[in-house]
């Protein structure tokens, strides 16, 4: 088959299930503008990941991921871990049809579907990072590949309530607030060690600490405010220990992009970096709880290449 046909990786249950009553438009709307693709759907989790294998090897350079953040993290996995076809020549363009849709966010991807299209059809592209995360489960190491944001300690919590939430079909706006002020009940600093680039960086107790190859998560929220995805680099950040009270108070931080003047809060840029903590603690990748420390990032630049917004300044033009 011609590798210039896309594939639609579409994931009915994001969002609450709305792709799945709105794909028939979605699907429509690409037919309407002459867009050539086949669609297949997954039917549970990381399905998106075996699907992505069987469509390189049917031929497919092409992919469209449907969805979320969630979605988008499995069809990467899906490529990465795969070993028959280049991943430098696969292109990758999203739809946003998800509860947070933060990676699209930051490649400035238009929320409306009309002009979310309009971009993939444009063709516009960069070669952004990938993020080799190594960590443990249930005692084994295990491998994922990040595309926009990873967590350990509060943030990670955060995305296990959130998915708890999501899980029992209540997951609306306020998700990830919610889910902010529980994890952040039961949260205890835990005595960790940060190494980054073969060079201790931070050592004591740590209530969050935060990696970014992109700076938007939870809907908007912002660990890593100059995070940049085609930089080569992954910011770090790093919150010690800080009063519950004053972390309630200073919470609109995140969503200002001013959390570095946070006394409590330190950052650096790294091509790799470990976390290694007292008492085992989560992970979170992509919004996608995983395993637990102790765990290593190592950045793969220009790993991938992904559609993006025509208002999307490439990090050698800023």
């Amino acid at each position: 088959m011609s590798d210039s046909k896309w594939i639609a990786v579409v994931n009915p249950n994001a969002a609450g299930g709305k792709v799945a009553t709105e794909w028939p438009l979605l699907s429509n709307m690409l037919k309407e503008r002459g867009f050539r693709f086949e669609e297949v759907f997954t039917t549970h989790r990381y399905h998106a990941v075996e699907l992505v294998i069987y469509a390189l090897r049917r031929g497919f350079r092409k992919i469209i991921s449907v969805g979320g953040d969630g979605t988008l993290h499995e069809v990467v996995n899906g490529l990465f871990h795969q070993r028959e076809v280049p991943v430098e020549d696969v292109t990758v363009a999203v739809l946003p049809a998800g509860s947070a849709n933060d990676w699209a966010r930051m490649f400035r991807i238009p929320g409306d579907y009309g002009k979310a299209i309009e971009t993939i059809i444009a063709g516009r592209t960069v070669m952004q990072d990938i993020g080799r995360v190594e960590y443990s489960q249930a005692g084994v190491r295990n491998t994922r590949f990040m595309v926009n944001v990873a967590g350990v300690g509060l943030d990670a919590n955060i995305c296990y309530y959130c998915n708890v939430a999501k899980n029992k079909g209540k997951s609306d706006d306020l998700s990830y607030v919610k889910a902010a002020f529980k994890a952040l009940l039961g949260r205890r600093s835990n005595r960790s060690r940060v190494v980054v680039d073969g060079k201790k960086y931070f050592t004591g107790k740590a209530f969050s600490i935060g990696f970014g190859i992109g700076k938007y998560s939870g809907g908007g929220m912002m660990q890593v405010p100059d995070a940049l995805a085609d930089d080569g680099l992954v910011n770090v950040m790093v919150a010690s220990k800080i009063p519950k009270i004053k972390f309630i108070l200073l919470f609109k931080r995140l969503f200002k992009g001013t959390i570095y003047s946070v006394r409590e809060v330190s950052h650096r840029l790294a091509g790799r970096v470990s976390v290694f903590t007292r008492r085992p603690d989560r992970v979170e990748i992509d919004g996608e709880v995983v395993g637990t420390t102790p765990m290593t990032l190592e950045v793969i630049p220009g790993a991938l290449r992904v559609v993006v917004g025509r208002d999307f300044e490439p990090c050698r033009m800023r």
